[in-house]
């Protein structure tokens, strides 16, 4: 599911919800903006909208469904791509917990 599709300007989020049909203009509306799109376990259909959305390049798409073990960019054309695991801080724990592709619950450093 697409659980998050925002734009960001000179570091700052917008305020309000971004449709993804807007998501590629609203990342060339200016030097320093992008779009986020945080994707989770998407289905095809919802996956094949982004990469409709956004003209991904095909290995970067390949690259996107594939699992990977470890965070890497790489540039397809004027496009970068960018895998990495998030991370989440507990405040109760003081601890950091990373996401892992292979498993379904976060690991501890």
């Amino acid at each position: 599911m697409i659980v998050d599709c925002a734009v960001y300007t000179g570091g700052k989020r917008r305020p309000g919800q971004l449709e993804l049909d807007d998501a590629l203009e609203a990342a060339r509306s200016g030097d320093d903006t992008f779009t986020w799109i945080g994707l989770h376990e998407p289905t095809s259909a919802e996956f094949d909208d982004v990469a409709a959305e956004f003209e991904l390049h095909p290995l970067a798409v390949e690259d996107a469904i594939g699992a990977h073990e470890r965070s890497k960019l790489e540039r397809y054309g004027d496009c970068l791509f960018l895998v990495f695991k998030t991370a989440r801080y507990d405040d109760d724990r003081e601890t950091i917990e990373f996401s892992d592709p292979y498993r379904s619950t976060p690991l501890e450093p």
